[in-house]
């Protein structure tokens, strides 16, 4: 009887539920209509089988689940909060576990009876449904009501817990969502502080990582990244963490502390710095994007104006006040300041030998160009073996290391500094490093081709760089079907699903990738023809084949794949694939100059430039067909340059579509020079 009316007095619960039971209704009434009324109410020409329920509405489901529960908190636990209140319950010949423990559960069984009853709910409208638009496993179900009992108690758990530190209701609910976003916002902003001041740092290292590791974030990955059992275990025992804490915070917070910015002075400090620092990368990434010139004094000045305006900021919200000049502002922010600065400086400085850390030959084991390659299959993005990528070569890790040193020697990277701007032929290199003794070294570079052009030849030329640069890994899978469309126009376009002729080229197509000289892939000549290839995808970690038509890759067929084209021909294909010079009315010229010598520019067919009416620019019409034969035979594809002169073409065809391409000045024939004379 005692355990009873000390841990469920029916008062405290009777009045918990009277005052605050119509925000369990209301989440009940947000679940249900977002989850068994839209799947319902939906109507699709076929069933989409879905193994999670977050994959219909998903997004407003986290959305409820992260938003719901903490103003369930707020108002549970306003009585610590207000003055008046707080003398009040307090006064109550209950003790504070009491009072807590009765306050949880009310929230847990305002938050978990909605999600359980939508669980059941969702079940009845799938079984009753006769054409639904979604069709789901009991799995499923059970899964999704997991999934949000663990979610919306952590969100719930995690204001009680922060409530207890701090004493205003408003700063408390801004707090959650603020320690919610500190991760990303953290290793986002610190992520750039590495691009900018660490040379060779990978700026993509943890990008399918990041935005799994804060809960509002979480919202733009539901569709291809369902909740595991270790995402939802860690929420789980973060939870059991939180609620404990809860217990102990609330032992030893004071009453009088209700209103308090601050409720333990041991938590000022920390809040202090947490709130600076933030600030601080903030503002040293904005700076830095805004920077004329990528200079480093910018993103310098950026941290110290965060600092400031940091450290400024987190008194004035401890104090409430902006009245917070005293004697020991200044040393304090020289301490919080010099703290910042060594979190900083530590990572990117040059003595901790990053920078210059190339591995020597006889301690790697393999080396890999490209880094992770990753598709999307069954509605989920998949991170293929590593090992197919790694090549244990002794060359090709020798061309590698040669190109390594050379860059790391001239420090010639156009990204080591942050600089984001465009340079003509400037090349992304991602290296990873598997050493003998079981670590691994990653780098990336942006570099400007030409500076290192015997190197990278050399590097190029091997097979190992082609299989992954090239992706003809995805050759040797079983492939249902190929399809391959005219580069000139997307309606000429041939399928091939003979499993012979499948073979055929696939053999061909690899052979050719494989067999490109350096030039040959340096090439900036359009592609005849892509080619699609839709292929099975065998996934190793259950090892089975996912039949997903979507899953396909895609291949340029150049003009040097002179065998390629052959086999086309005698297949009968090229001739479908073709543009006849007959079908095509009139070509027109016009010219283009680009003059920005060391800021690039993308050339490309550019179809606005050769329609609109420009200023100066004067058009050259033909019907020459030999010209257009010529037209038809070459073409330039997009490339960065700071200097050129280039024609854009248009391609009247006789049934009104049009078809834009590109040449150089150089690419010019005779008969084309001659007409075009006058511009």
């Amino acid at each position: 009887m005692t355990f009873n009316r000390l841990y469920f007095n029916r008062g405290i619960l009777h009045q918990n539920f009277r005052q605050h039971g119509w925000l369990g209704i209301v989440y009940l009434l947000l679940l249900l209509v977002s989850l068994p009324l839209y799947i319902g109410t939906q109507y699709r020409d076929y069933t989409e089988e879905i193994s999670s329920l977050f994959r219909a509405n998903g997004e407003f489901h986290w959305l409820m689940a992260i938003t719901v529960p903490v103003v369930m908190a707020l108002f549970l636990f306003r009585y610590i909060q207000a003055g008046g209140p707080a003398d009040l319950y307090h006064s109550l010949p209950l003790q504070r576990n009491h009072m807590l423990t009765m306050n949880l559960m009310t929230g847990y069984a305002m938050i978990l009876i909605p999600i359980w009853i939508t669980a059941g709910v969702t079940g009845w409208v799938s079984a009753v449904l006769d054409e639904p638009a979604f069709s789901f496993d009991s799995t499923a179900v059970w899964m999704w009501g997991v999934t949000m009992s663990i979610v919306s108690l952590f969100m719930f758990t995690l204001t009680v817990a922060v409530g207890m530190c701090i004493g205003q209701s408003i700063l408390q609910g801004l707090t959650v969502y603020g320690i919610s976003l500190i991760p990303l916002i953290f290793w986002g902003t610190f992520e750039l502080h590495l691009k900018r001041f660490l040379y060779g740092y990978p700026v993509d290292i943890f990008r399918f990582k990041i935005e799994t590791i804060s809960p509002i974030s979480r919202m733009g990955s539901l569709v291809y990244a369902i909740p595991g059992w270790g995402e939802i275990g860690i929420y789980a025992a973060l939870t059991v963490v939180l609620s404990t804490l809860s217990y102990l915070l609330y032992r030893k917070r004071h009453v009088e502390s209700a209103t308090q910015a601050i409720t333990f002075r041991i938590v000022k400090p920390i809040f202090r710095f947490g709130f600076m620092f933030t600030i601080v990368l903030l503002s040293g990434a904005y700076f830095s994007m805004i920077s004329p010139g990528n200079t480093e004094e910018w993103g310098v000045a950026g941290y110290i104006i965060g600092g400031v305006a940091g450290y400024v900021g987190a008194e004035m919200i401890i104090r409430k006040t902006w009245l917070i000049w005293n004697r020991s502002l200044l040393p304090q922010f020289a301490v919080y300041g010099i703290a910042a600065a060594l979190i900083l400086y530590v990572p990117v400085a040059d003595w901790n030998g990053y920078a210059t850390n190339v591995p020597s030959k006889d301690n790697v084991e393999k080396v890999r160009i490209g880094g992770d390659q990753r598709i999307y299959v069954d509605n989920q993005i998949v991170k293929l073996d590593d090992e197919r990528f790694y090549s244990s070569s002794v060359g090709y890790i020798d061309a590698v290391l040669t190109l390594h040193h050379k860059i790391v020697d001239t420090r010639q990277s156009l990204n080591d500094r942050g600089q984001n701007q465009i340079i003509p032929d400037q090349e992304s290199v991602r290296i990873d490093y598997k050493l003998k003794n079981g670590k691994t070294i990653s780098r990336q570079y942006t570099v400007q081709e030409t500076n290192f052009q015997q190197e990278f030849e050399n590097m190029k030329n091997f097979e190992d760089y082609k299989v992954v640069s090239y992706g003809t890994y995805a050759l040797d899978n079983d492939v249902r079907s190929v399809g391959i469309r005219s580069r000139l126009t997307s309606d000429r376009a041939v399928y091939i699903s003979d499993p012979q002729l499948i073979r055929e080229f696939k053999a061909l197509l690899k052979t050719e990738i494989l067999d490109q000289t350096y030039e040959d892939q340096k090439s900036h000549w359009e592609s005849y023809a892509s080619a699609e290839v839709y292929q099975n995808y065998r996934d190793e970690s259950h090892k089975q084949i996912l039949d997903n038509p979507n899953l396909s890759s895609t291949y340029e067929i150049k003009p040097t794949y002179t065998r390629l084209i052959a086999w086309l021909k005698e297949n009968k294909f090229y001739d479908q694939l073709q543009v006849s010079v007959d079908e095509i009315a009139s070509a027109q010229f016009i010219k283009q100059e680009i003059h920005s010598r060391g800021k690039a520019t993308l050339v490309y067919p550019d179809p606005q430039l050769i329609d609109q009416s420009l200023t100066g620019k004067k058009k050259v019409a033909t019907k020459n067909k030999e010209i257009i034969s010529q037209l038809l035979q070459r073409q330039r594809s997009g490339y960065y340059t700071d200097q050129g002169i280039f024609y854009q073409i248009k391609l009247n065809f006789n049934k009104g579509q049009n078809v834009y391409m590109m040449l150089k000045e150089e690419d010019l024939t005779e008969d084309m020079k001659a007409i075009l004379a006058d511009l």
